[in-house]
């Protein structure tokens, strides 16, 4: 507990020094949870008929407990972790020695800070559903690579016992997939007359139902737009460069979440080339004690094959998974912001365990020098955090300019008497969230100029209704084009500048349609 104890510390300091910063998305969840809280039931993310809302279920019970504000909610990432490092130390437990399950446990308690930033927010449950795979890794390796040559009295409940966890993952995050997948093939491989086993499948579709009952039941009362979505109905079909997008894999999103990069801060080189060689010395490693089972892995058999072997798979299946989806063709569209790397995060899961085996056994063989790699991989990650600013750490990947804190804001707004805002929405959500909606606040800009989803429609309706709405810029200028536009026309208005903001408000109405080629200056 000791270990894990050390990365809530490093997770709860990285947060602190931000503010305990949220970003649009995270400030919907957390407004989702005030929502349940008055008797709302959100299956999926506002707008979104694919992403579970199980993180704003649980910040309405973090709300219950302690009120609303910005701790609270980023504290539900807390158990979220402590469930997640015990799954790790769970399936390090079950593919390796029980000293490789506590080093596997350092890793991933001592994550590098990209996965820390990725996972430990509130823009999805993934790292609930992480937990989740790997659990079910956990249970299909039981299956595949039997602890004993006499089988389970009950197989059947052991898929039903996957299903069941496919299905709720399914819910929660579609990363799920790659988990699924994983152990689809495993349990293929042992058996591969499974599929004509009536009872098995049944018992793991059975589960899949009861866990995904919540998107089945969405699916049912909403023209099953969930499936469509997630199979690309009515999207149109574009040619890909997969190999482009592999190598885009492998050069910006693997080193990222090796920690031997990340995007906010470069390491320093005499750090970041060692632990370069060292991370592939130590996979090449892993590759070349596991040949036997590897290629008998080709040949559709188990045969000399270990259970760590399944963790390898896993990671051909999340390359190939990430090369084959539409999230890496995004990366090739967007490349000058992190558009796709959480979808490389599940590595996370399997790395810090395949990390750990081979250190161990280097160690056996030579004490020093396992002793060595094992310091340098907590040095590289550790120096992630001193060398990366908080503030950016902790920024969305789509629009990093959100200043640490609102309370100026919220102070000026209240001076002013004003209660509706027209602002970026990455910044209004996180207001919203701060005032308890006290103040409402819309993107006039986001949605008829860029057609994004309106994800909190009675917010922009009191924006819309408001009788003087004031403008809200996310800026450090203190002159506006907005201005010369109110004074060439003669409407006065008060001013005010707070860190980060400046806040006009008009002293009669002004259309946002009227000015909305101002209100993009702050993207």
């Amino acid at each position: 507990m000791a270990i894990i104890a050390a990365g809530l510390i490093l997770r709860a300091w990285s947060m602190a020094r931000a503010n305990w910063m949220i970003d649009g998305d995270e400030a919907t969840f957390g407004l989702m949870a005030r929502h349940i809280l008055q008797g709302e039931r959100p299956i999926f993310l506002y707008g979104q008929p694919y992403m579970g809302s199980f993180q704003a279920y649980l910040g309405a019970i973090a709300f219950t407990l302690f009120g609303m504000s910005r701790v609270a909610l980023k504290a539900i990432t807390f158990p979220e972790f402590i469930a997640f490092a015990l799954s790790v130390y769970l399936l390090a437990r079950r593919v390796a020695a029980p000293r490789a399950a506590l080093l596997a446990t350092l890793f991933a308690s001592l994550a590098p800070i990209y996965i820390v930033s990725t996972t430990a927010r509130l823009w999805g449950p993934l790292l609930d559903a992480m937990t989740l795979g790997n659990l079910i890794l956990l249970l299909a390796i039981d299956e595949a690579y039997p602890p004993s040559v006499v089988p389970p009295r009950r197989r059947w409940l052991r898929y039903l016992a996957m299903g069941v966890m496919a299905g709720f993952g399914f819910w929660l995050h579609g990363q799920i997939v790659v988990y699924i997948a994983t152990a689809a093939i495993l349990l293929f491989l042992r058996d591969k007359r499974v599929v004509l086993r009536p009872g098995l499948l049944v018992a793991a579709l059975a589960g899949f139902a009861v866990g995904a009952a919540p998107v089945l039941e969405f699916a049912r009362t909403h023209d099953y737009t969930t499936f469509h979505h997630l199979l690309g109905v009515g999207a149109q079909r574009e040619h890909r460069d997969y190999l482009a997008i592999a190598a885009f894999f492998f050069r910006v999103n693997v080193p990222r979440v090796l920690g031997v990069a990340n995007p906010w801060a470069p390491l320093p080189t005499w750090l970041q080339l060692p632990s370069v060689l060292a991370f592939a010395g130590i996979f090449i490693l892993a590759v070349v004690r596991r040949r036997a089972g590897l290629l008998n892995g080709l040949r559709l058999s188990l045969h000399r094959g270990q259970p760590v072997d399944a963790l390898l798979l896993f990671c051909g299946v999340m390359t190939v998974a990430f090369v084959g989806s539409a999230f890496g063709d995004l990366a090739l569209r967007f490349p000058n912001f992190d558009a796709t790397g959480r979808y490389a995060v599940p590595l996370a899961s399997v790395i810090p365990i395949i990390l750990a085996t081979e250190i161990v056994h280097v160690e056996a063989k030579v004490r020093w020098a396992g002793w060595g790699l094992a310091a340098l991989v907590v040095a590289v990650w550790l120096a992630g955090y001193a060398t990366a600013p908080a503030e950016q750490v902790w920024q969305s990947a789509y629009w990093r300019h959100l200043p640490p804190s609102s309370t100026a804001l919220v102070a000026t707004l209240d001076e002013l008497g004003v209660d509706a805002v027209w602002m970026n929405h990455w910044a209004g959500k996180p207001l919203m969230f701060d005032t308890q909606e006290r103040i409402a606040a819309a993107d006039y800009y986001d949605l008829e100029v860029g057609r994004g989803i309106d994800r909190l429609p009675n917010a922009t309706a009191r924006v819309r209704a408001a009788a003087s709405p004031a403008y809200v810029f996310v800026t450090s200028d203190a002159d506006l084009p907005i201005e010369d536009w109110l004074r060439q026309r003669g409407i006065a208005y008060d001013k005010r500048i707070v860190p980060g903001y400046v806040a006009i408000r008009p002293h009669q109405r002004v259309a946002p349609n009227d000015v909305v080629q101002f209100l993009d200056d702050d993207r």
